[in-house]
């Protein structure tokens, strides 16, 4: 049985009931009444009726008797027929009644399963429209943040399934070249075309360096699926940002001297407080910003200006190239997993570099964030390491 009959069924019961009872009780009232009113028009009878004679007596009690019980009766009879009228009209105000408590209660139920139907139907964008009681708005609204959060939730999946697919395709392709490379090296030696050491040499020097290529591409792919599974280990120490940064800008500089590339690096005093920092991780962060910066700067030569100074109690780092910046309506979404800013690019990444950086800064307790300002600036802030 549905819930609608069983509330009407269920009040109409207690409704029934309850006049009952108060029938049974009129009715017991009025029998006492009328015995209490026997008794009293007898001894009123036998004071009135004393001068008369006991055959004359009798007769004018009797009917004096008679009229009182026919008149008590007629007004039972009527009472009982107005009582039952007013019955009548309260078992009908009341069925209107809980007609209207079941449509206050069974609608909202209604449109809450209609909803839910929907929502197994893989309808996700029709939400319910319900203006009521407030208790039944609230849980109309609630069920439509959910609906709302679950569309939201399929869509980034629906997203993040197509970045997938294109990071691998772009990996795939990215591998592919020194795949190729490889191949076409080691059938040179095979097949003589390197014909003195020196071309050997040569040729498996090259060979060797797209390996190194593959190899860090592959790498990327590891460590990502490391951070997605929470298995990336962080042994973090105190340590000097300040003279981290500078060994390793020193170190990229001599690397890559051939293309030109220069660091500016400006702290704001010679001794800085130190960080809770994973030297390996951080190393990661840097080796990410630099080839983001490679590739998408767009700058030849390329610079790089970092500086590093405190605020309140945290450490700044900024990272700033002198490319082209990104579009603001990109700007935001930078940091997003698999988000390429664009996917035209002639070297296309796997759209996870960026991600790992934030992923990296916020293990250790910092933020980033990205604007725009003659070059694409990123601002790290990092809580200021105190020793208790």
């Amino acid at each position: 049985m549905s819930l609608k009959k069983r509330m009407f069924r269920n009040n109409m019961a207690i409704l029934f009931l309850a006049l009952l009872a108060l029938m049974a009780v009129i009715l017991l009232v009025a029998v006492a009444f009328e015995d209490s009113l026997e008794r009293q028009l007898h001894l009123i009878g036998q004071e009135l009726l004393a001068p008369y004679g006991q055959e004359q007596a009798g007769i004018l009690e009797k009917g004096v008797e008679d009229f009182f019980r026919n008149s008590f009766s007629t007004l039972l009879v009527a009472f009982c027929l107005m009582g039952m009228g007013g019955i009548s009209a309260i078992l009908l105000l009341a069925s209107v009644f809980t007609k209207r408590m079941n449509r206050l209660v069974t609608e909202p139920l209604e449109l809450l399963n209609q909803g839910a139907a929907r929502i197994r139907d893989g309808n996700l964008r029709e939400e319910i429209s319900y203006q009521g009681e407030e208790e039944f708005e609230r849980v109309c609204q609630t069920f439509n943040d959910m609906q709302r959060r679950i569309l939201e939730a399929q869509e980034q999946r629906s997203r993040d399934e197509r970045a997938r697919i294109d990071m691998v395709t772009g990996i795939s392709h990215d591998l592919r070249t020194p795949l190729t490379s490889i191949q076409g090296y080691i059938k040179g030696v095979l097949d003589h075309v390197a014909d003195t050491p020196e071309k050997q040499e040569l040729y498996l020097r090259t060979a060797f360096e797209a390996t190194e290529e593959m190899n860090l591409l592959l790498q990327k792919l590891f460590e990502f699926s490391r951070m997605e599974s929470g298995q990336v280990p962080f042994h973090k120490v105190p340590a000097d940002l300040a003279e981290f940064t500078a060994a390793y800008t020193a170190q990229k500089e001599a690397v890559l001297e051939g293309e030109g590339l220069r660091f500016s690096l400006e702290r704001e005093r010679e001794v800085m407080p130190d960080i809770l920092m994973d030297v390996e991780q951080f190393r990661r962060i840097f080796d990410n910003l630099l080839e983001n910066s490679r590739k998408y700067a767009g700058a030849d030569p390329l610079r790089i200006e970092i500086r590093i100074y405190t605020e309140g109690t945290d450490l700044i780092l900024s990272w700033k190239d002198n490319g082209s910046g990104v579009p603001e309506e990109k700007l935001g979404r930078i940091f997003d997993k698999f988000y390429q800013c664009d996917e035209a690019r002639a070297k296309k990444g796997s759209g996870v570099g960026l991600y790992v950086v934030k992923y990296i800064t916020e293990h250790h307790g910092g933020r980033v964030v990205a604007e725009n300002g003659e070059g694409l600036k990123l601002i790290f802030h990092f809580p200021i390491y105190r020793q208790t």
